[in-house]
């Protein structure tokens, strides 16, 4: 082995910051609330599952416990990604203050 292979060749190295598309940028919230809104949807859905579903009748499977196993995991997703997106912002916040601290007295 080379005693030079695993030093730094003196190169800048750049932090690799994930880049979400244009209409994630402006609004920010529409995943969690197209999630929670889609598992209220199939809840509402799961009354009447078995003549909206009724092929999962023929198979034999209840129509609305999937349809609530469904809601259920959409909600779930929809909770934690609104979670995340709260961090990110509050992240995000205190990434910009500690890079470009304001000056005092300029």
């Amino acid at each position: 082995m080379i005693s030079g292979q695993f030093e730094p060749s003196g190169q800048q190295q750049y932090i690799l910051v994930p880049v979400r598309s244009l209409l994630l940028q402006r609004h920010p919230v529409l995943i969690p609330v197209v999630l929670i809104i889609g598992s209220v949807v199939l809840c509402i859905a799961s009354f009447s599952a078995n003549t909206l579903f009724p092929v999962l009748a023929l198979i034999g499977a209840p129509g609305a416990l999937v349809c609530l196993s469904v809601a259920f995991v959409l909600g779930v997703s929809g909770v934690l990604a609104s979670i995340i997106t709260i961090i990110e912002g509050i992240d995000r916040h205190r990434l910009r203050t500690t890079t470009f601290p304001q000056q005092k007295g300029a």
